[in-house]
């Protein structure tokens, strides 16, 4: 009885040795497991995780505000939601002061101001809805502001952002509103900018 659990556990032992392998690096970073018998291959990474990486370098950067030595970390290129040459509709850059996470609105083609209390509202492509209060102040200068996360709070409808693209956007002012469709490209870059900025 004795041998035969010892045959087994011999037995055991050697078909874990046989698929036994090391992790390396390449001297070009490139992952590769390496075996016993001496053949190797490359290590399957899933394309979401280089993808992200590869975004987020293409859609966030940081820069030092030479007045106050803080560092900005901040969307490279605003996202310009228009139809008309931003004639009307508005231009989103997103920005991380602190922990906090910043959308800037500049809204075209309508008139009146953006009160304390101007609304957005939001439906994402799954079609659940969020409905939010700019958190600037009062301007006639057409910015509205949302404030996300830290001391603003909101952490649940940032939620909204990172996980869910967005696929139309309504913003109030005084005397009217601006309405614009995202394009799938759009909704990504913003969902995509959202997450790199929290995880920056």
């Amino acid at each position: 009885m004795n041998k035969t659990i010892f045959s087994i556990l011999i037995l055991v032992i050697s078909s874990c040795n046989v698929f036994a392998q090391i992790e390396a690096t390449t001297t070009d970073g490139k992952k590769v497991l390496l075996f016993d018998d001496g053949f190797w291959q490359y290590k399957q990474v899933t394309k979401s995780i280089v993808m992200d990486e590869v975004e987020c370098f293409e859609l966030v950067s940081t820069k030092m505000d030479e007045m106050t030595g803080e560092s900005l970390t901040g969307s490279k290129e605003p996202i310009v939601v228009s139809d008309d040459g931003n004639n009307s509709g508005f231009v989103i850059n997103i920005l991380k002061r602190s922990k906090s996470i910043i959308f800037s609105f500049t809204v075209n083609g309508v008139g009146g101001c953006i009160e304390a209390d101007s609304k957005i509202n939001i439906v994402f492509r799954d079609y659940t809805r969020l409905d939010l209060i700019n958190d600037g102040e009062f301007n006639c200068d057409s910015k509205f502001s949302l404030y996300f996360g830290g001391i603003a709070g909101k952490d649940k409808q940032l939620e909204f952002f990172r996980k869910k693209e967005v696929k139309t956007m309504r913003i109030w002012t005084s005397e009217s509103f601006v309405e614009k469709e995202f394009s799938p490209e759009q909704s990504k870059q913003l969902m995509n900018t959202v997450n790199c900025l929290i995880r920056n």
